[in-house]
């Protein structure tokens, strides 16, 4: 890389001065330097050489510089374009804070954190299809996010790969498709059907599909189709529903789940027609503060599943047939099914999430973690951690919480109310793997908020310690 490095400094000559290097940009490697005419830092991105091997470096440069008039708060504009040593390259404003993939590391987002990221990342597209100008590769490394807002970054790059491509490989006029040499540019894992097949009339709606599975991984942690190979996502981008949001988690509003599953829609005529019409959506009151999903509805991990995923947190334990979270919502307190595990168990109880954001709901949830947590403390063989710094523990994963804590399980939830009337969710989230191994929510009259703190909290108990 430093033979790279010396190569583009020449190229630079005293305009800018490189400082260091970011690393791999997924196609690109990232350097950042100073401008010195201006005084600002900017990053300059290369293509590999294996890349720029497949590419009209002048139809890239025209290409990617198009998106050079692109001025909008949500994007992150292009200032120039050059090549050095037969490379392409690339210049844009360094933008400071993390990108989504790394906020991610650290585990989901809250509902009302992924609304808002979808939200700004929505009007930058709005404006950019308004322009002609498709994204093609939306996904968590080219969302930025400084100063509590979201910038996109890399508009242009696929379709300059693209066309310059085509330039390269083809004498004639070109075709207009962006797969005319039988490839698709993009990222698999965030790829529209129609864009990994290779389809000529691809256009602005498989960015909102794209937008679609950054929002479902931001509230489940992982990609519709994680974990498998680029040929098989392919596959299931073109042919497999994914799975529902409500079956990965509980506490998501219906409307938000909603949106997320129709921009995911494998036929694009079904998506939302624009962006506009997402940013539209995502102002409802509900996508934030809505019902949740009908519990009743969930399917539920399957015992073998389940099983698997608590030996991988050394916990062995004998489930009451039937499982004892189906009755909760009824009100009827399920009985306490028989627990065999040989290994102690650890859990950390969160503090419950007040979802509307009132004073009066954030004492009764204070009240149910308090309350939960001294219940759980006096079920033999338990051992239970507290973590009283929300703010702490909604940055921290639960795998990191787990390895921080030297615990198994954390007990994480929200409380929501509507009226005369509370919903509690809850979750146990196995700390070897991240998976939710167990999830219910509650619902009960406030008529006494002690007995429906006791009530729920003995509810939630019951069925904890089968696991």
């Amino acid at each position: 890389m430093t033979v790279l490095r010396d190569e583009l400094q020449r190229t630079l000559g005293a305009d800018y001065t490189l400082e260091r290097e970011l690393g791999g940009g997924g196609m690109s490697s990232v350097f950042v330097a100073r401008d010195n005419g201006l005084g600002r830092t900017v990053v300059v991105k290369v293509l590999p050489y294996e890349l720029a091997a497949t590419v009209s470096v002048d139809r890239f440069k025209r290409e990617i510089m198009l998106s050079a008039a692109l001025q909008h708060p949500h994007v992150v504009p292009v200032l120039s374009a050059g090549e050095t040593d037969g490379l392409p390259f690339f210049i844009m404003p360094f933008v400071e804070g993390e990108s989504l993939r790394v906020r991610l590391g650290r585990g989901p987002l809250s509902a009302r954190e992924a609304v808002n990221i979808m939200k700004d990342v929505a009007r930058a597209l709005a404006y950019a299809h308004g322009r002609g100008i498709i994204h093609r590769d939306i996904k968590p490394d080219n969302i930025l996010l400084p100063a509590g807002a979201a910038t996109v970054t890399d508009f242009g790059v696929a379709k300059a790969l693209s066309a310059s491509r085509e330039g390269r490989l083809h004498s004639g006029p070109r075709t207009g498709t962006i797969t005319s040499i039988g490839t698709s540019i993009g990222t698999p894992a965030y790829m529209a059907p129609e864009q990994a097949a290779g389809d000529p009339a691809t256009d602005h709606r498989a960015d909102l599909y794209a937008l679609g599975i950054v929002g479902y991984e931001m509230l489940v942690g992982t990609p519709p189709f994680h974990g498998r190979a680029p040929q098989q996502l392919l596959a299931a981008q073109l042919t497999e529903p994914p799975p529902p949001i409500r079956s990965r988690r509980y506490d998501v509003p219906a409307a938000l789940s909603a949106l997320i599953m129709r921009l995911l829609e494998k036929d694009p005529a079904k998506r939302p027609r624009n962006a506009t019409e997402v940013v539209r959506a995502l102002e409802d009151p509900a996508i934030v503060s809505g019902t949740f999903a009908s519990a009743s509805h969930v399917e539920r991990p399957r015992p073998r599943r389940v099983l698997w995923a608590l030996a991988g947190a050394g916990i062995l334990a004998s489930v009451a047939a039937g499982g004892a979270w189906l009755t909760n919502r009824h009100g009827a307190a399920p009985a306490a099914p028989v627990v065999t595990a040989a290994a102690a168990k650890s859990i950390a109880v969160l503090p419950l999430v007040n979802i509307d954001g009132n004073a009066q709901d954030a004492s009764f949830a204070d009240g149910m973690t308090a309350e939960l947590t001294n219940a759980l403390s006096r079920v033999p063989g338990v051992r239970v951690a507290s973590l009283r710094n929300a703010v702490d523990s909604t940055q921290t994963s639960p795998i990191d919480l787990g390895k921080r804590l030297k615990v198994n399980m954390v007990l994480e939830g929200t409380v929501q109310r509507d009226k005369d009337r509370v919903r509690v969710t809850a979750r146990l989230v196995n700390t070897a793997d991240g998976f939710t191994v167990w999830s219910d929510m509650y619902e009960r009259a406030v008529t006494d908020v002690f007995k429906v703190q006791d009530d729920i909290s003995n509810a939630i108990v019951d069925a904890v310690k089968a696991y």
